[in-house]
Formats: structure tokens, sequence, C-alpha cells
């Protein structure tokens, strides 16, 4: 899955770039790009729910005497630290994942925003481009921008290293149903100096939840979930496994949640009876 994704993020940034520097010929100066398009570019998708533009590459200045407008780009004026980086030796500069992030935070839904930073910050180290530290620091340093009360409602429930936007999903769901905050992927390490990832985790009860993408469905992989699942169960972990369908509408997920809350419960008493017995 991993390759996949990296393969995605990777063309999605030389698509942008190809744009970029297109813009660069015919705009007539050195353009910042912004908002949706710096999202791409960072390799992560714009959220389906944002109502951005993005039929054009967006440009931004830093006030609006500067601003420079142009036909082939939709323009901006942020008035927030821009953090812009120079790229293909300065032909255009990009604003920096957290700046891209906080613009997009006024078009879209906050479960966006929580799916779009997990990406920014995912365990892959080679499509991570920003941290949890990052973005908290730029929210907090730049008390005024547009979205800036979305970003503050979902700082909570950002969680670092996931491994699929899906993940990011279920962390919030998880987080908003107020069963307390989860390790993502936790590792376990066996004796024979393997280990494996458990996708959502609670340690100190041993209590996972993993959510199964479609790639779950190949042969090969489902031997192997059998035989991680079958390994964490005789080290005494409860496992739930969450799909898409459950993630689908209100109503299943508040069943996903339902049971949850149900098998955490179940695996909280047998640890404290493991440790009366004990």
């Amino acid at each position: 899955m991993n390759s996949i994704m990296l393969n995605d993020s990777q063309q999605r940034a030389e698509q942008q770039a190809e744009l970029f520097l297109a813009v660069c010929d015919d705009v007539g100066f050195i353009p910042v790009f912004s908002h949706c398009s710096a999202v791409e570019y960072w390799g992560v998708q714009t959220p389906a729910d944002c109502l951005l533009d993005k039929t054009k590459p967006h440009i931004v200045f830093p006030d609006s005497g500067s601003r420079r407008r142009s036909r082939q780009t939709i323009t901006h004026v942020w008035k927030a630290e821009l953090q812009p980086r120079p790229h293909y030796t300065g032909r255009f500069h990009v604003v920096s994942p957290q700046t891209a992030w906080a613009q997009i935070a006024q078009h879209c839904s906050e479960e966006s925003l929580a799916v779009t930073a997990g990406s920014f910050m995912c365990r892959d180290r080679r499509r991570k481009v920003t941290t949890l530290d990052y973005i908290e620091r730029y929210v907090h340093d730049n008390p005024q921008f547009p979205g800036r009360r979305k970003c503050l409602n979902i700082l909570p429930y950002l969680a670092e290293n996931t491994d699929s936007p899906p993940e990011s999903v279920v962390v919030v769901l998880v987080m908003r149903a107020n069963i307390g905050k989860p390790v993502t992927n936790h590792r376990i390490d066996f004796e024979n100096g393997e280990f494996n990832f458990i996708d959502i985790a609670y340690p100190e009860i041993k209590f996972g939840i993993e959510y199964q993408g479609y790639y779950h469905a190949d042969p090969a992989q489902m031997k192997a979930d059998a035989r991680r699942l079958n390994r964490l169960r005789l080290r005494g972990w409860e496992i739930v496994l969450v799909t898409a369908d459950d993630l689908r509408d209100e109503t299943s997920r508040k069943r996903i949640i339902a049971v949850i809350r149900a098998l955490m419960e179940r695996q909280r008493q047998l640890m404290r009876m493991g440790t009366i017995l004990a």
C-alpha cells in the first residue's frame, strides 16, 4: 500500500510542478503557489469537499498592494505567514505544507482538515512533509486568518504517523466519542526479532483498531493479516477491524463506535481480572 501511495504522491507533485512551470512562463514574475495547488504539490489530494476552484492554479500575495492578477491563475491575499519555499532553482515558490493546510481550512470540513494533516504527517518518511509541532505552531503563531477557528477545533484530534487517510478519520472518530487518545502505528516486538504495527492502539489495555482497506482483500495479504492478528491475540491483544462501510454515514459510524466501546470495556475488565489473578 505504501508504494502505491508513494507513487500517487510523486505523480501528483510532478503534475503540479509542470503546471507551475507553465504558469511561470506566462505571468512575468516569480509566483508563490498556495491553497489547494500547494496541497497537491506537497503530494496530497485536495479534499473532495473543498469549495475552492480547482480548474486553475492558486497563487498568493502578502498584501493587496503587491497583488498581481493573471488570467491563468486564481490570486489571493494572505496576511498570515506564507513561509514560501523556492523550487526549480527559484523559478517559483510554494507555501509551506502547514500554510497550505491553514489556507484551505475556510473551504472544507474539519474532518477533511484532519485527513489532509494526517497525509502531510504520515509515517512514510518519503511522503512526510511536516509535523504536528509545525502545524500547531503555525496556528498558534498566526492569530488571525480565515478558517483559524476550524483549525483550532481539529488540532486536538490530529494524529501524526498514520498510514492512510481513513486511519486519520478513525482517530478523529474515536477521540470525538471520548474514547481516549490512541497511539498511532504502535509497534509490537516479538521474541524472534519480528515486529508488527497496530494502526490505532491503546497499549495500556492491549486494545487496537485496524483499518481494513481494499488491499487487504488480496489472498496473500489476507494470510499475512490472519497470521498477524493471531500473534497479537496470543499476546493478549483485542483487535477491532474497521472498514469503509463502517465510516460511510453517521449511522454506521455510531454502530462501529458502539462495538469499539463494548469490546474496549470487555478488554479493560479482562486486564483487571488478569492483574487480580496474578
